[in-house]
């Protein structure tokens, strides 16, 4: 079943905020972007909030996220280790990704590092010594197609996938988070090649999962 953002009514939010900023971008240099990562970025995340406006709603659930810098030059320079769980269960791990971020000529860009042995690291934001152990061969690499384009400005920090770049069979990955000092808006659907039409969303309820920050860093 494919559906389109017009025909549903819904508005994203965070579209209108991405081309503000990225008409600003030249304005921010690489060293600035680094910076606002680092102080921004780490931190407990939770959609309580926005999952309270959903009640009734099946397809919503609750969705924590931990993230922390990473030291493991094997895997990058500056990198951060992310493990997400559902229904407030750190048993029920959702997601583990690293996040690599790097400088090429374009700018500072961010690459998803994905654990071919994701169980192997349940847990591991309590004690990042597993994760500091990695090497190349344990990590599976989003294609570079698939790496996002960093902006900073105002204390927001905007990373978006190119468009119709990260191509899986027939679709593509419309991704696009947004990190401020109060939180993330993680924006995330596939959709159709042929016409950009949604074919699938994270949660169907938010097509941009409002997560705030309840910690500066992980229990």
């Amino acid at each position: 079943m494919t559906f389109d953002i017009k025909e549903s009514g819904l508005i994203i939010a965070a579209v209108g905020m991405w081309v503000g900023l990225a008409s600003a971008a030249d304005e921010t240099t690489t060293q600035d972007i680094y910076a606002d990562i680092a102080r921004l970025f780490p931190g407990t995340y939770t959609n309580a909030a926005q999952l309270a406006t959903a009640e009734g709603q099946a397809e919503a659930f609750a969705l924590t996220t931990i993230v922390k810098p990473l030291k493991n030059p094997a895997l990058g320079e500056t990198l951060y280790y992310l493990e997400e769980f559902r229904d407030n269960d750190p048993d029920a791990v959702a997601r583990i990704r690293i996040y690599s971020f790097m400088t090429e000529e374009s700018g500072v860009r961010l690459r998803l590092l994905n654990p071919t042995d994701v169980k192997a690291l349940h847990g591991t934001h309590a004690d990042l010594s597993r994760a500091e152990k990695l090497t190349l061969e344990d990590i599976h690499l989003d294609r570079e197609v698939c790496m996002l384009d960093m902006t900073s400005l105002s204390d927001t920090i905007v990373a978006q996938m190119r468009y119709q770049a990260c191509d899986v069979r027939d679709t593509w990955m419309d991704y696009e988070l947004i990190i401020d000092h109060t939180g993330t808006w993680t924006c995330y659907a596939r959709r159709l090649q042929s016409d950009d039409s949604l074919s699938s969303l994270q949660m169907p309820a938010f097509p941009c999962i409002r997560q705030q920050r309840i910690a500066p860093t992980s229990p």
